[in-house]
């Protein structure tokens, strides 16, 4: 795995740190409410992962997505 790697998070990671359920993730991911980076795995499917860095501003409060409403960012 490259080093790279290491800093995408899977769906449900993002679920643990924002305390979400995962398919509020999906829901959020959908709508451009959470920066997320698509990996095609063909003609159709992608995953879903998301830069732990975007993940931890929007915590912070300095995230680059200003639509993310505060009721995803429970503390």
């Amino acid at each position: 795995m490259a080093e790279a790697d290491h800093d995408l998070l899977l769906p449900r990671e993002v679920a643990a740190l924002l305390r979400l359920k995962v398919n509020s993730v999906y829901a959020a991911a959908a709508a451009g409410k959470l920066p997320v980076v698509r990996l095609w795995r063909g003609r159709r499917k992608s995953l879903l992962r998301f830069r732990r860095a975007d993940i931890e501003a929007l915590i912070r409060g300095e995230g680059q997505t200003p639509t993310v409403p505060r009721s995803l960012l429970k503390k």
